[in-house]
């Protein structure tokens, strides 16, 4: 707002920093103490617990199991196959083959060839548009709820101790050279290919077709059928009486005396020495590795990290400016009538102006008592007592600095040594006797059946079949043949040669040459000249004055604010796509083919069919039964039994002392130091800020109205209270204030 209006707002009295306004309102700074906890690190002792475990040889009953073997006889049934030969008569087939003639009719395949139409099939292909059905995948976006983890930030104030390179400048004479353009020009000649166009006559060469007939002569095998006489042969059968002698085999059965061997099984007790593994324990010094603990205490120093108030001083600039009153001379304005100067200031502005005061002449010591110069008594300013005076209230600046105690923290940090122990494991090979199995070998001796055989010979009577050869006569038929020749007519389809004449179309191309006029294009070369403008450069050596940056080291403390994070979980709408899919349908062209019925002339063959007759010689097979004697082997079992010998272990149960070594846990305590944070209280002098009496005023409200003359420029001055206002009107309505 401007000074016209007859307040000022200091700057920085909305941020909360103190306003001063006047000799009477300046604030007072008094300090008082406070008392502060604050964390500190302290070293304690402690008894911490610990686990030892400890060695210890104990003895414990273990089972073990031996097995004992024994020989158990056992009975055993077996069969044997005992072959037996016997005889038996056999019934077979005998194929006889016998020869014989037949007239076999038969058929002959004769070719004809002829022209015939033939249709055919030809694919003509055409597009047609086919309405086509697709998938699209189709996104659908969809808010979803998340949690994802936030690293929060906040700062911390460290403080730290660092090197600046302070930068200074030096003026440094520098020789430098400048190369200065000078645009010159130059003619040029240069070589342009024009093109134009020629007509040329050009010949060439066309085949024209001429279609002509010619007579052409061709023969042509025409079939006619004659008759010939043919002889052949033929094989007339006919049956003769045969006699026949044969030799027969008569089989006859003979008793005769058989010697055959036999083995027969005897058992035997025979003596047999066996190997047994005998188990026994033996203790056996066993070499082991043992982690053994030792415990060693180390001297170490760590950084210890503590806040100091430090009180500096801060320049503070300050508006220690008041309000005067200043009379102008107007010339006499008629207005409208008010009721008093409360009713025309409400609302902000009239709370802003109640602080500032009425603008009467009780607070500006105007020399006018008369009533007359009460302004706010009539509808006037300016009337026959004060015809052109009016009084306002002007803001005076004045900006003073002033130094202000300020406290602020400093971290400082000191070395604290402390101590901690480690523990280190040192192998160390001990020794432990251990039970080891072992197994001897012992030889004992067991009696066990030993079956042998004898061979004994032996006779038995057998049935022998033999055959004793007998002649005899039997008659029989015999077929032969006789040649005979005889006569047939044979049709035989024979070809004669014609020679026939037909007229066949003939097409010949003739060769003519014909001209034409062809546009050649072609390029004549022109010389021209053109100025081409050019750049030299002249170099030129020249001085000036550089300014160079140099630096110099200088250690500085500064406060650094360290930003760290703390892990928060929080939610949030994140946009999910899933694609949804959708049916479409497209027109595509289809390139198909439909078929299409043509036809041409095609050369034929089809067989004529003829039968004829011939004579075959065959033969066919006649089946005679006939009967033999035939010996056979068969085996018939036979059940026998024998004795032997079985070895069976039993398992036997034994209770065995066992050493075992145990770790025994032993609990032990031992001193740490340990860092613990604890709260220290201290007192320290904090500022405290007081103001004057006038800050504290009260009064009515005011409402505001409409302003007459300049707005918010001028303000009719009126007697009035004070009003409780805000920070910004600080010192506009004291009484002191003249």
């Amino acid at each position: 707002m401007s000074s016209d209006s007859g307040m000022i707002i200091d700057g920085s009295s909305m941020g909360g920093s103190s306003v001063v306004s006047g000799d009477a309102c300046a604030p007072t700074v008094s300090y008082e103490p406070r008392t502060v906890t604050r964390s500190q690190y302290v070293t304690e002792t402690r008894e911490v617990p610990y686990t030892t475990h400890q060695r210890e040889t104990r003895t414990r009953m273990r089972t073990v199991t031996k097995r004992v073997a024994r020989v158990e006889t056992r009975q055993q049934t077996y069969t044997v196959n005992v072959p037996t030969t016997q005889t038996r008569t056999e019934n077979y087939d005998v194929q006889i083959s016998v020869p014989y003639t037949e007239e076999v009719p038969y058929t002959v395949q004769v070719p004809v060839t002829t022209q015939v139409a033939q249709p055919y099939q030809v694919s003509v292909p055409y597009t047609e548009q086919v309405a086509q059905t697709y998938t699209v995948q189709v996104p659908r976006t969809e808010q979803v709820e998340q949690s994802y983890a936030v690293s929060v930030p906040y700062t911390e104030t460290q403080t730290q101790d660092y090197t600046v390179s302070v930068p200074y400048t030096e003026q440094v004479e520098q020789a430098y050279t400048v190369q200065i353009p000078v645009r010159r020009t130059r003619e040029e000649t240069y070589t342009v290919a024009v093109p134009y166009t020629d007509q040329i006559e050009q010949s060439y060469t066309v085949q024209v077709p001429v279609t002509s007939s010619r007579t052409e002569t061709y023969q042509v095998s025409v079939p006619y059928t004659e008759t010939l006489t043919q002889t052949y042969s033929v094989q007339v059968p006919y049956t003769e009486t045969a006699t026949q002698v044969y030799d027969v085999q008569v089989p006859y059965t003979e008793t005769i005396e058989q010697p055959y061997t036999v083995t027969v099984p005897f058992t035997e007790q025979v003596s047999q020495n066996y190997s047994v593994q005998v188990p026994y324990t033996e203790h056996v010094a066993q070499n082991y590795q043992v982690q053994v603990p030792e415990t060693q205490t180390h001297t170490a120093y760590r950084t210890i990290k503590h806040c100091v108030p430090v009180t500096t001083m801060k320049t503070v600039t300050r508006d220690m400016g008041s309000y005067q009153c200043v009379a102008t001379v107007v010339a006499a304005t008629p207005v409208a009538p008010v009721k008093s100067c409360l009713s025309r200031g409400r609302g902000l502005i009239g709370g802003l102006l109640s602080g500032l005061g009425c603008g009467c002449s009780n607070c500006c010591a105007d020399p006018c008592a008369d009533p007359c110069a009460d302004p706010c008594a009539s509808g006037v300013v300016g009337d026959a007592c004060c015809p052109t005076i009016v009084y306002r209230k002007v803001y005076v600046p004045n900006l003073v600095c002033e130094q202000v105690p300020v406290t602020t923290y400093q971290t400082q940090t000191s070395q604290e040594p402390y101590t901690y122990t480690t523990t280190s494991y040192t192998c160390e090979t001990r020794t432990r006797m251990v039970p080891v199995t072992r197994c001897r070998t012992e030889i004992r001796t067991r009696t066990i059946n030993v079956t042998k055989y004898n061979t004994e010979t032996r006779s038995r009577s057998i049935p022998v079949t033999r055959c004793r050869t007998e002649q005899r006569t039997r008659q029989y038929n015999v077929t032969k043949y006789r040649t005979e020749t005889r006569s047939r007519e044979v049709p035989v389809t024979r070809t004669r040669l014609e020679t026939r004449t037909r007229e066949v179309p003939v097409v010949t191309m003739n060769t003519e040459t014909r001209s034409r006029m062809v546009p050649v294009a072609r390029t004549r070369t022109e010389t021209r000249t053109r100025t081409i403008p050019y750049t030299e450069f002249t170099t030129e050596s020249r001085t000036r004055m550089v300014p160079v940056q140099r630096f110099r080291q200088e250690t500085r403390t500064r406060q650094y604010q360290v930003t760290k994070c703390r892990t928060e979980t929080r939610s949030r709408m994140v946009p999910v796509t899933t694609m949804s899919t959708e049916t479409r349908t497209r027109m595509v062209p289809v390139t198909r083919s439909r078929l299409e019925t043509r036809t041409r002339m095609v050369p034929h063959t089809t067989m004529t069919t003829e039968t004829r007759t011939r004579t075959v010689n065959r033969t066919r097979t006649e089946t005679q039964t006939r009967s033999r004697q035939v010996n056979f082997t068969v085996c018939v079992p036979e059940q026998r039994v024998r004795n032997y010998n079985v070895t069976v272990y039993d398992n036997v149960t034994e209770q065995i002392p066992e050493t075992y070594t145990v770790c025994v846990p032993v609990q032990a305590s031992r001193t740490v130091q340990v860092r613990v944070c604890r709260p220290v209280t201290e007192t320290i002098q904090v500022p405290v800020y007081s103001y004057g009496s006038s800050m504290m005023s009260s009064g009515p409200a005011i409402e505001s109205e409409s302003f007459g003359g300049s707005g918010f420029g001028e303000s009719i001055i009126s007697e009035g209270s004070h009003s409780h206002g805000a920070v910004m009107e600080t010192g506009a309505g004291c009484t002191n204030c003249n």
